[in-house]
């Protein structure tokens, strides 16, 4: 009897054991930045504290560097239910959700300050919750600091723009910024940027400053102007599919470490565009820091962008510009 016991309670641990194993749930998180970029970092710091906050019950696996595509494709996947979870910048997802032009409207912050200042408004969560209707769950935003424009060639006035080639995300808001400039706009991926530098089949492009150094672009443009056209945010978005999976105690968890995720970001994010600017002057790139009357310039030949796309958004945009910072 003791052995027939022994072989039950055997039995019962190996059952226990395989329905532990099983009701563990895997989230694939893609992102198309390196491993060491800063909010590659922070991804893994919020997969770290979801495994623990969920005593193992949810799993984030990591895919960096564009592992699992672009970040176009990446939505997409996420949106279809094939991958779980990725962040993206705006020029994808308002392919996704025209309501996120508003946040592409060129030079509509005047900083990283007023940006933050507006995304912690209903502002903010109301943009968060229109991916609903996308089959897409917005869970937070990541600092990605602001846009700048780069190139072979010096950029120091509005008219230095002229004919410049510029690669540009696949989105017309972007397409149309740069043509406001009197520039040519390029589409294409990130990681066919750096061989079109090469080619001359681009004279340059515009990204966050460290993603200038993530994508090597440094080697190859000499001249950046700080003109911080786009200061926006990415978004961390979740399949909506893989959202309803989920109990109301796992979804509650992964909202406090997105909160977290989100604060993390903020914070880490200023040190390293220093720390890229820094590296960038010492490795001789020419860096400009625009006037007053180059700032003014430069929006007012924007404005073609904001008579097509602000409009829609007249309120919001007067609603941002007032808010205090």
């Amino acid at each position: 009897m003791k052995k027939l016991a022994c072989l039950f309670l055997s039995m019962g641990l190996a059952v226990g054991l395989t329905a532990a194993a099983s009701a563990e749930t895997v989230l694939r998180f893609a992102t198309d930045s390196s491993e060491d970029y800063v909010s590659t970092v922070q991804i893994y710091k919020f997969a770290d504290e979801v495994k623990e906050k969920t005593d193992g019950r949810i799993t984030v696996e990591v895919y960096a560097g564009g592992q699992l595509g672009e970040e176009k494709v990446c939505v997409e996947q996420v949106q279809m239910g094939a991958l779980d979870i990725t962040k993206s910048s705006m020029g994808a997802l308002t392919s996704f959700n025209d309501d996120l032009n508003l946040l592409s409207l060129p030079y509509l912050f005047k900083s990283e300050d007023h940006l933050w200042a507006v995304m912690n408004t209903e502002i903010g969560q109301n943009l968060l919750d229109s991916m609903e209707s996308k089959g897409l769950v917005g869970l937070c935003w990541l600092d990605a600091g602001s846009r700048c424009f780069y190139a072979t060639k010096p950029l120091n006035t509005v008219e230095d723009f002229k004919n410049v080639k510029f690669r540009v995300m696949q989105s017309s808001i972007y397409q149309d910024t740069v043509s406001a400039l009197g520039a040519i706009p390029i589409s294409m991926s990130g990681s066919e940027v750096y061989s079109a530098l090469q080619t001359g089949l681009v004279d340059g492009a515009e990204n966050n400053i460290p993603r200038i150094i993530d994508m090597s672009h440094n080697e190859l443009c000499k001249y950046l102007i700080l003109d911080r056209h786009n200061i926006m945010p990415e978004m961390v978005i979740v399949s909506a599919s893989t959202w309803n999976r989920l109990d109301e105690a796992d979804r509650t968890i992964l909202k406090e470490c997105a909160a977290n995720l989100q604060a993390n970001m903020i914070a880490a994010w200023g040190e390293t565009e220093q720390a890229a600017l820094d590296t960038l002057a010492a490795g001789g790139m020419i860096i400009t820091e625009p006037d007053a009357e180059l700032l003014t310039a430069l929006r007012e030949a924007e404005q073609p962008v904001y008579d097509q796309y602000g409009v829609a958004y007249a309120d919001l945009v007067e609603q941002i510009e007032n808010i205090q910072y």
